[in-house]
């Protein structure tokens, strides 16, 4: 079984436990020399749309590494695993990018359960390295350049990476988005927010942070529960905005909040949240009380409430104007364009996001769709 040390170290901690997840049902097809584009194909396909159910069995896909120049002229690395375009050579299907949680690397996410099924169904998943990211595994290429904790760099590079995929032959251009975890949706909200043009249809937002009070577990701190604080602060070297006001800090905070870029994304949006989120309290019900504090925490501190992250992002891109939003799949029956608050949430998934594939679900749902009228 292949080793995620980086998400190891950070899950629980900060970031969903995607590559733990991802870990178990690993392909052993390893990907060889690079992209073959040369297929012979008709010079129009048909846009394949996948059910709504995951259909893992449809397509035979293959995996296939891709390379692109970020920002800084820097290699990205990255996987595909797709609809072996030499068996379906008339089919053009839709295509999503993933963007895994924390600072963590992505590109052997190709590999994971998800992709497998989202890919099986007949759909193109595109993984990749932000820079400066590598795992151990020997199969892995680390991306040239340093880490930027999702910052505009990072940001331009996802843009780089989707607008690769956009173009490759046998994908569905118009029907491609990206799916992230946890805090990986300060990089996708940057880049599809800043980049309206680039026509992103959709964001599948696995229980993200919204601000750096959320990413640097402030609510933890003001509950006296500081391990965690502590670790993710070592990572970050920093604190969040409310505990260090200086313009360095809120300028270099202003690139990683992604709830300063969401209200500008122009497709549509899916929040995943379950009752349990994956780092933020309350862990239980026996928790509750103790980190319920709509109107502030007493002494001071930021007002904190069960999932109010959730509120505050979802809040953010229904007032900025995002077409289409949504919290959860369609069986929970939350409303489209919805606001929330203390009083008035919404339905969560039962249990924990890593209970079920939900993601996959919400990402086929997504290619069903129209971006412009939310059909």
């Amino acid at each position: 079984m292949r080793k995620f040390s980086v998400c190891l170290f950070i899950v629980g901690i900060l970031f969903f436990s995607s590559c733990g997840i991802e870990e178990n049902g690993q392909s052993k097809d390893k990907p060889t020399g690079k992209v073959d584009n040369s297929v012979n194909r008709t010079a129009t396909c048909t846009d394949f749309v996948p059910e709504l159910t995951p259909k893992p069995e449809a397509f035979e896909a293959v995996v296939e590494p891709f390379e692109v120049q970020g920002p800084t002229g820097n290699t990205i690395y990255g996987m595909t695993r797709r609809p072996d375009p030499a068996k379906y050579p008339d089919l053009c299907f839709p295509a999503v990018v993933l963007v895994p949680g924390g600072i963590n690397p992505g590109r052997l996410l190709v590999y994971g359960r998800d992709a497998e099924a989202l890919a099986g169904s007949g759909m193109v998943v595109a993984t990749f390295n932000a820079e400066g990211r590598v795992d151990d595994s020997p199969e892995d290429l680390r991306s040239e350049g340093v880490e930027d904790f999702n910052g505009f760099r990072q940001q331009e590079e996802l843009c780089a990476v989707v607008q690769y995929v956009m173009k490759m032959p046998g994908v569905y251009a118009s029907n491609v988005g990206i799916s992230s975890q946890s805090y990986g949706i300060t990089m996708a909200a940057g880049c599809a927010g800043r980049h309206p043009e680039i026509g992103i249809k959709y964001i599948v937002d696995g229980e993200g942070p919204p601000n750096s009070f959320v990413t640097c577990h402030g609510a933890r701190f003001l509950g006296g529960d500081m391990a965690k604080y502590k670790t993710v602060k070592n990572i970050f070297d920093r604190l969040a905005t409310w505990q260090d006001g200086t313009q360095e800090n809120l300028d270099w905070w202003a690139e990683r909040e992604a709830i300063n870029f969401i209200g500008d994304f122009k497709g549509n949006y899916v929040r995943l949240q379950a009752e349990w989120d994956h780092a933020q309290p309350p862990e239980n019900p026996s928790q509750m009380v103790n980190f319920n504090h709509p109107n502030g925490w007493p002494g001071g501190g930021p007002a904190w409430w069960h999932n109010k992250h959730t509120a505050d992002i979802v809040n953010a891109a229904v007032v900025g104007g995002v077409p289409w939003v949504r919290v959860n799949l369609s069986q929970q029956g939350n409303l489209i364009n919805a606001t929330y608050g203390a009083e008035a949430m919404p339905m969560f998934l039962p249990g924990e996001l890593a209970d079920k594939p939900w993601a996959v679900w919400a990402i086929l749902e997504m290619t069903q769709m129209d971006a412009l009228d939310g059909d």
